[in-house]
């Protein structure tokens, strides 16, 4: 409580009584400081700084944007390659290929496709950094990490290849997001191709015909191989859905 006395000595002016009852109210809390608190907002898409939500903590935020992937999960989180036992994180795989709306969508209404033009056909005419976009693209779009979108491994393509999980086609090849080595797997533990990789190193191509152990080294900036298309389809790891 403030408590003062008034007094008006003989000679003072009236301006320096209006300054002293302006310095009385401030003491006493009556002039606010005439700033907004906004801490409490929980509106980030804006935020810059490092007090703003990071990315990572928008990875689970639901999103209403949807291209219709049919998104199946891998049955278990192992299979044997060869006499390899190969554990892999529980992941989600798009049950077809990304097609060429879906692509259109994202992408902002760019076909690459050489072939047939039609919206339900696979994508293809697709290089491996244009998959590669497409992915970190969606991942936002969904409100997710930017790198929670993937092209599938190696290992998790061929592991949902064999009890087919997912729906082949005869005429297409498919990224991986690997890169090429002659040993496969790498590690049998989330194998992801060897370390050290660089994005223009040749990439793992698989599916061609149906065929699971078949791989070929790749250019990633070919569009196209003879005898068939390049298309892609994407994973997403379990904890992202979470």
């Amino acid at each position: 409580m403030c408590i003062f006395f008034y007094f008006t000595p003989m000679g003072i002016t009236k301006f320096l009584v209006l300054l002293a009852f302006f310095a009385i109210f401030l003491a006493c809390g009556e002039v606010g400081s005439g700033f907004e608190d906004k801490s409490s907002s929980s509106n980030f898409e804006n935020c810059t700084g490092k007090n703003c939500p990071s990315s990572s903590s928008r990875a689970n935020s639901s999103s209403s944007f949807d291209i219709g992937l049919d998104l199946k999960p891998a049955p278990d989180s192992s299979y044997v390659h060869g006499t390899i036992q190969i554990t892999l994180e529980k992941y989600y795989v798009s049950r077809g290929l990304i097609t060429q709306n879906q692509y259109k969508t994202v992408m902002g209404g760019e076909n690459p496709s050489k072939g047939v033009k039609n919206d339900t056909l696979p994508v293809e005419g697709v290089n491996w950094f244009k998959a590669v976009e497409f992915c970190k693209k969606l991942s936002i779009l969904m409100g997710l990490d930017s790198n929670a979108v993937k092209l599938p491994t190696e290992a998790q393509w061929e592991y949902v290849a064999i009890p087919s999980v997912i729906q082949r086609n005869t005429d297409y090849w498919e990224w991986t997001n690997d890169c090429w080595d002659n040993n496969f797997p790498y590690e049998p533990n989330n194998p992801s191709g060897p370390p050290n990789c660089l994005e223009r190193d040749y990439k793992v191509r698989k599916g061609f015909a149906k065929r699971v152990d078949e791989r070929y080294a790749t250019d990633p900036y070919l569009e196209n191989v003879g005898g068939g298309y390049i298309s892609f389809r994407v994973a997403l790891k379990k904890k992202f859905l979470n």
